[in-house]
């Protein structure tokens, strides 16, 4: 008993030691730390003094679109400056955290944003849950998240959705009506962004008569944004978001073991991965949400 009553002063000890990536390789964390070592930044985690890691599990790392894990493999510059971006320089816990606490990151002028929902008890990094919290390290401490936090936020929800391939007739139906100027506001906001697919199931008619008639138009485009941070991971099923329209979107959200989250936004599905922008959140969805007794 006196063998183990001074052993364990010992066991707590050499435990404080570990820096954050020995907390990574702790949690089961292979693939982060795996490809921290191909970009060489191993022993820039271990050298500094404080420092949050918002680390992706393996499992988020394979269930990235194959086109993005070959980048991130065939381009050096392009893994680091992803990693970089889950890394803080300062020491951040989850009880210091607040709704869209933006959080720095390594890259100096991107943030993380952090979002607390009421309705799950979710709590999510740029759109990743946060599963395993306040993993403490000698050095900092690791937060174990669901996803890779990518694309990153480089512009305002305007501007992303003007360099995404498949929002290009949104992007040219916001600047006829003028809307930029709203999805450049500060927000933050949330944006369900149609894409040219779902201008294209619009009737030609409807389609048309919106084109000619700019107030109707930007009525349509207030009814996809609501003010507030919604990611997939904080929405409920049957939870009512209010748009700037001032009409209501209902959300239809489907977890299913292996499938992931399924969401749909009235009758608009999301999908693809999310676009993170300075102001919120950009999801693209099938369908353009006309509002109830809607006509031009």
């Amino acid at each position: 008993m006196r063998f183990l009553l001074l052993l364990l002063p010992l066991c707590c000890l050499v435990g404080a030691q570990n820096d954050v990536v020995d907390v990574m390789n702790n949690l089961g964390l292979r693939t982060a730390v795996q490809l921290l070592g191909v970009a060489d930044l191993i022993s820039t985690l271990q050298d500094r003094e404080s420092c949050t890691v918002f680390a992706p599990t393996d499992e988020a790392f394979a269930n990235l679109p194959t086109d993005l894990k070959e980048h991130l493999l065939s381009s050096k510059m392009f893994l680091i400056e992803v990693l970089m971006f889950h890394v803080s320089p300062n020491t951040t816990m989850s009880n210091d955290w607040k709704n869209n606490k933006l959080v720095m990151t390594l890259l100096e002028t991107l943030y993380i944003r952090i979002n607390k929902y009421p309705s799950t008890k979710a709590t999510t990094a740029n759109g990743g849950l946060v599963s395993k919290p306040d993993n403490k390290a000698s050095n900092g401490v690791v937060h174990v998240i669901d996803q890779i936090l990518y694309p990153l936020p480089f512009d305002s929800i305007a501007n992303e959705v003007g360099m995404v391939e498949q929002l290009y007739q949104l992007s040219e139906v916001i600047a006829k009506a003028g809307f930029g100027k709203i999805l450049n506001d500060d927000g933050p906001l949330t944006f369900f962004a149609p894409t040219d697919d779902a201008f294209q199931k619009l009737p030609n008619a409807t389609l048309q008569n919106l084109l000619k008639n700019v107030t109707a138009l930007s009525n349509v485009l207030s009814y996809h944004v609501v003010r507030g941070v919604y990611y997939k991971a904080g929405l409920s099923d049957g939870e009512q978001l209010v748009t700037l329209q001032s009409g209501i979107l209902e959300c239809h959200v489907n977890r299913t073991s292996g499938l992931g989250t399924q969401v749909e936004i009235n009758n608009g599905k999301i999908a693809g991965l999310v676009i993170p922008a300075l102001n919120g959140p950009v999801h693209m969805i099938d369908t353009v949400l006309l509002p109830p007794n809607w006509n031009v």
